[in-house]
């Protein structure tokens, strides 16, 4: 692409240009030039950097700033311009961070064995925490920050619940991320590794925490 650009073509061949510096590149904005013709070009194509300052008498008469310096400097490539920042792993989201989770996940999993639960939490934007500190008129899409606080407090007292409080029983490990839907509510998935006594070993255990009716009326009311 950058060979085929004649802007990138003509920034290349400034190294051999001799008496740069007293060159000057002038914009003339009258509006009645053919725009078809002297239409400005899009951002990606811009290969120098103006300073502030014109004539309003005259044409803009501007002096190239940063194309100068970089030839000079003998960087004539413009994947080599600018300064390269790498984000550490410290940088949530980041390349390092995530490769880190990843590499922990694996290392859990052949430290420990199979997962032996998988459990989705799915964030409900009408949670009361939620509605009733909306403003008047006011959606839950409205507020994203305040659905992310109340999930996340949420997250963290079922987190609470299934490990220090053995809902499911004693938990070895545990891995577990955070997801955001297209509709930008967030969602869990928890991966629990058991304990040997707690582990589902037969068709009873796994009828016991894992049910496809409707809750009794009577025994569950919330839940039916």
């Amino acid at each position: 692409i950058l060979e085929q650009n004649p802007y990138a073509r003509a920034f290349k061949s400034l190294g051999s240009v001799p008496n740069l510096d007293e060159y000057k590149i002038s914009l003339n904005t009258d509006i009645k030039l053919d725009q078809r013709r002297y239409n400005a070009p899009t951002t990606s194509q811009v290969a120098a950097i103006w300073v502030e300052g014109s004539d309003p008498q005259n044409c803009f008469d501007r002096s190239v700033v940063g194309l100068v310096d970089t030839i000079v400097a003998g960087k004539s490539r413009g994947d080599r311009i600018g300064k390269r920042i790498v984000l550490p792993r410290t940088f949530p989201g980041g390349d390092r961070d995530m490769q880190r989770r990843l590499l922990d996940a694996m290392a859990i999993v052949q430290r420990w064995g199979k997962p032996d639960y998988f459990i989705t939490m799915t964030c409900n934007p009408y949670w009361e925490e939620i509605t009733h500190n909306l403003m008047p008129g006011q959606l839950p899409q409205d507020r994203p920050d305040l659905v992310a606080r109340v999930y996340k407090a949420k997250q963290r007292d079922m987190m609470d619940l299934l490990t220090k409080g053995k809902h499911f029983g004693e938990v070895t490990a545990y891995v577990h991320v955070t997801d955001f839907q297209k509709q930008g509510l967030p969602h869990e998935h928890i991966l629990l590794i058991m304990k040997t006594n707690s582990k589902l070993a037969s068709l009873d255990d796994y009828d016991r925490v894992i049910s496809a009716e409707i809750p009794d009326k009577e025994k569950h009311p919330v839940l039916h």
